[in-house]
Order: structure tokens, then C-alpha cells, then sequence
């Protein structure tokens, strides 16, 4: 019997990636990304019914608008979690988080004026700042290490989904209803969203890291020093620091890379003899290749490790960016982009899951902020830098864009160490027992 347990321990696939909490917070936060994602093509028709083009451009206001959120967003992101760590409570910033952005979304089709918008765009800013790092720490919270590629893959994947489905719902309801339709309906879904987390998503929290801390401490003298020291200290150890470091980093290197076209529309089309349809095919191919690919390459990082993924991913991106600023035809830049899905689907999810693997689950709503963080800081500065190396060559914003993914790549190998993971012989010890266990 004992040798039986043994062969059906090795023979059991391992545990399914999607549990039922992974599902209700991946759907959820799906559901958010296309509600959210609704109001991005109705920005620059919101601008000029509030007169905001007589100040400035509509690409200006649009720009400003956008440069508002990930700012705010940007400051507040690691605050919040701290606070939520402080707290042990994540789900109260979840929901929280979604229902502010739900009333920001309203709040864009009522206020009628550019400063109105532009605090409208903060608030939501406010609302993702403190959703994110709790929903982050909450996916850390509910997945394992050993198939935590995997559920953050498909986490991931469909997250991506809704941020590429929101801009096209968006339009259609605003060509067949109008902003304010489009508004509501974007609002609607953030409220689903909301009911979905609420129900579904368990409380992963800590319940304070001061009662986790206290629980630790050897002695009472040990416990105030370890309580005080840790409302400041943000990393357990100087290489939790580092890699958390090296990831953001990286991160920040992906996003100067990814949004270097955004604000060279007008030259690509010329470039390419197109339209804006064909420069919003060129933008979305590299969403549609990284679906392809996110879940794939997420579960392979299981196996073969996550930070060979996450360098690969970068080096492999930085001649694809490079190359768009010799691109001259629709085809040629639909290929790049394409190939630059691929690569960000190996650093991604991949950072996110490894990431979650380092970090302490007292502080892991402000250890995981500074990802989240580098993302959002990333794709504000990105268009930024590319405008204002524009005017010196349509080439030389995807030059440095291309070298920024190398000295990420570069920096990530360097500064990311690997939790070690369980030899297989360890974990086929512990499956023996369970088996061993049920059977009697």
C-alpha cells in the first residue's frame, strides 16, 4: 500500500492554478480594468465640451490628463499600503479603491469644466493608489509559490483583457448612446466588480503586523524595540530591499521602452502612410500577442525559475524598441509590436509572482507597492521622455528606450536573487505523507 501511495503521489498533477478565490479576484479585477478602461476614448471629447481646448491642444489636454492619474497614482501607491499593512486589512482597500473610481468614472461626465476633469482624473488616481497594492498583496495572499507563475499568468491575462476590451466598449457606447452612457456603464461594471470582491475574495490579511510582531518577539524589551523599528522599516533585509529594488527598476526600464510611441502618433502615421486605425492596430497587437503568451510563459517560470524570464524578456525587448525608429511601413512596426508582447509577457506577470515570492506577508501591501509603483511611475515618465527627445529624430526616443531595456535587463540579473524553491524530493516526501495520512 505505502509503494502505491508513492506511485499515485508522483503521478498527481499538481494543484490546480485557479482556485475559487484566484477566479473571484481575477474576474473582479478584470471586470475594473474594462469599466475603468471605458472612459479613454471619450477624454479628448470630454476636454473640448469643457472648452479645454482653447488652453491648449486636445494630444496636450489628453496628455495631462493621463500624466494627473499616474502622478497621483505614482505618490500614494506605497502610502496605502503601508497603511493597509499597518491595518492586516486588504479587502477594505479593495473595495474601497473600486467604489472611488466608480464615483470618479460618474464624476467625469458631470463636472463640465478642465479643472473639474483634471480632479475627477486625481480622484480615480486615489482610487487605483489604494486598490492596487492590497489587491497585489491579496493575490500573494491566495496563491502558492510553487504554481504562483501560473495563477498570476492567467490573473494577468485577464486583467490585460478587460484594459484592451474597456477602450473598444467605451467608443461603441459613445457612438450609439454618448459620454455619459458610456460613463454609466463603465461605472456599472466598476460596481460589479466591487459586489464580486465582497463576496467572493477572503480576507488575506495579517489582522496588524504590530500582533505579528509582538507574537515574535522573544522578550518584552524585544517586542517595543521590534513593534517601533518596524513602523518605519519598509524591507526585512538588505536583499529583499535590493531585488524589490532591481525589479522596479526593471519595470520602470519596460514602460520608458513600451510608451515611447505614444507620443509620436503623428509621425508614425506619416511614416508608415496609415490611419489611426492602423496606428491603433500597430498599439494593440502588442495586448493581443501578450494574451497569447502571458499564461504559457507565467506557468514555465514555475518550473524553470521567474528572474531568467524577467531578464530575458527585457534584453529580448530592447532591439525590438530600438528597430521601431528605422520602421518605416505598417507592416514592419505590427511585427515589432507583436514581438514586444511576446517579451513583456515574460516580465510582467513574472515580476509580479516573484515579487510576491520575496516579499513578508506583514508588509507586503507597501513591499509590492514599489512594483506597482514603477509600473504606473513608468508609463507617466515614458511618453514624457519620448516627446522630449522627439525633436531631436523620430529614431532617437526608441534608441533610449531600447538602452533603457538593456540596462534594466542588466540591472535585474544583477540585484534579483531567486527565493529557493523546495527540491522535488522534499515535496514528494510531504505528498507521501499526506497519502499516507488519508489512507488511515
Amino acid at each position: 500500500m505505502a509503494a502505491l501511495g508513492r506511485v499515485r503521489a508522483a503521478l498527481r498533477p499538481p494543484r490546480g492554478d485557479l482556485t475559487p478565490e484566484l477566479l473571484a479576484l481575477t474576474l473582479a479585477q478584470g471586470i475594473a480594468a474594462l469599466g475603468a478602461s471605458v472612459a479613454l476614448p471619450v477624454l479628448a471629447p470630454l476636454l473640448r465640451a469643457a472648452g479645454g481646448t482653447g488652453t491648449f491642444t486636445t494630444a496636450l489636454g489628453v496628455g495631462i490628463l493621463f500624466a494627473v492619474l499616474g502622478v497621483v497614482r505614482t505618490v500614494l501607491q506605497i502610502p496605502f499600503g503601508r497603511l493597509s499593512d499597518r491595518l492586516g486589512r486588504r479587502k477594505p482597500f479593495m473595495v474601497g479603491g473600486l467604489l472611488v473610481s466608480a464615483a470618479a468614472l460618474s464624476a467625469h461626465a458631470v463636472v463640465g469644466t478642465v479643472p473639474g476633469l483634471l480632479a475627477a482624473r486625481a480622484l480615480q488616481g486615489v482610487a487605483l493608489a489604494c486598490s492596487t497594492p492590497a489587491v497585489m498583496a491579496s493575490l500573494g495572499g491566495i496563491t502558492d509559490r510553487e504554481s504562483r507563475g501560473g495563477s498570476v499568468g492567467i490573473f494577468s491575462t485577464v486583467r490585460t483583457l478587460g484594459l484592451g476590451l474597456g477602450p473598444i466598449v467605451g467608443g461603441v457606447l459613445d457612438t450609439a448612446f454618448g459620454v455619459d452612457v458610456a460613463l454609466a456603464g463603465g461605472s456599472v461594471l466598476l460596481c460589479g466588480a466591487t459586489l464580486l470582491v465582497h463576496v467572493g475574495v477572503p480576507e488575506t490579511g495579517t489582522g496588524g503586523t504590530d500582533d505579528a510582531e509582538a507574537e515574535r518577539a522573544d522578550s518584552p524589551e524585544e517586542e517595543v524595540a521590534g513593534v517601533a523599528e518596524s513602523r518605519w522599516r519598509l524591507f526585512s533585509s538588505r536583499r529583499q530591499g535590493v531585488t524589490l529594488g532591481g525589479l522596479a527598476a526593471g519595470v520602470v526600464a519596460l514602460m520608458v521602452g513600451v510608451t515611447a510611441m505614444i507620443p509620436l502618433e503623428a509621425a508614425m502615421l506619416d511614416r508608415m502612410q496609415g490611419t489611426t486605425a492602423g496606428f491603433g492596430l500597430v498599439f494593440s497587437s502588442t495586448t493581443l500577442t501578450r494574451l497569447v503568451a502571458q499564461y504559457p510563459v507565467s506557468t514555465a517560470t514555475d518550473r524553470y525559475g521567474r528572474r531568467a524570464f524577467v531578464v530575458g524578456g527585457l534584453l529580448c525587448a530592447a532591439p525590438l524598441v530600438a528597430l521601431m525608429g528605422v520602421a518605416h511601413s505598417l507592416v514592419e512596426f505590427l511585427l515589432l509590436r507583436s514581438g514586444l508582447g511576446v517579451a513583456l509577457a515574460g516580465v510582467v506577470a513574472p515580476t509580479y509572482a516573484l515579487a510576491a515570492d520575496v516579499v513578508d506577508d506583514g508588509d507586503a501591501g507597501a513591499q509590492l507597492g514599489i512594483v506597482t509603483t514603477a509600473f504606473s511611475g513608468g508609463y507617466a515618465i515614458g511618453p514624457i521622455v519620448a516627446g522630449a527627445l522627439a525633436p531631436f529624430g523620430f529614431a532617437l526616443p526608441f534608441v533610449v528606450g531600447g538602452v533603457a531595456l538593456v540596462c534594466g535587463g542588466i540591472g535585474v540579473y544583477w540585484a534579483v536573487e531567486e527565493p529557493k524553491r523546495k527540491a522535488a524530493s522534499e515535496d514528494s516526501v510531504v505528498r507521501t505523507t499526506v497519502d499516507r495520512s488519508n489512507q488511515s
